[in-house]
């Protein structure tokens, strides 16, 4: 038996009973995991997108682990965020959850998760997030009729995380055209 501390993002829940849930967590060390949890009716119940500290026991061979001792950091605020924006950010945890598999480690996709959880982020940012996730599972086609597309997508797949965010220059128009890919 093991037990380890680490700061962990959570990309799924699943309700298994009134008051037991499995999470799936996602961290820069130890990738994606899958740990369960009684939530006594005194404690906040955990929800998508939180920032948490807490410690993690396993035990050779078992593929669900126990979670004790849970901090928040931070928590995701969809106050003042339209629909649109909330889909999108649903939609960053489906492809992350989706495309990562458990065995791989990815920095550059946690540091991207937490950027997204800190910022206010407004939905062209969103879409080239979604696109550099899909990036960095290396299925991000950069050819593209329009030019100027092909030139974001050659950016987006060539740049750290921090550098997508200048690029706030983006038309109504490309926008559209980015949304469809």
């Amino acid at each position: 038996m093991s037990i380890f501390k680490t700061k962990w993002i959570i990309l799924k829940i699943h309700k298994t009973k009134p008051w037991d849930f499995l999470y799936t967590i996602f961290t820069k060390e130890y990738w994606k995991i899958i740990c369960n949890k009684k939530i006594n009716k005194k404690e906040k119940t955990l929800d998508l997108w939180y920032l948490i500290n807490f410690e993690i026991i396993t035990k050779e061979h078992q593929k669900i682990h126990k979670i004790k001792s849970i901090k928040i950091l931070s928590q995701f605020s969809n106050n003042n965020k339209t629909f649109n924006e909330l889909n999108n950010y649903l939609i960053l945890l489906a492809l992350i959850n989706e495309k990562s598999p458990q065995w791989l480690v990815i920095v550059e996709l946690f540091e991207l998760i937490e950027l997204i959880n800190n910022s206010n982020i407004n939905e062209i940012t969103l879409i080239i997030l979604k696109l550099k996730i899909i990036s960095i599972f290396w299925e991000l086609n950069e050819n593209h009729n329009n030019k100027v597309i092909t030139k974001i997508l050659k950016f987006i797949n060539s740049n750290k995380v921090n550098r997508l965010l200048k690029l706030t220059w983006i038309t109504e128009e490309l926008k559209k055209e980015l949304e469809l890919i």
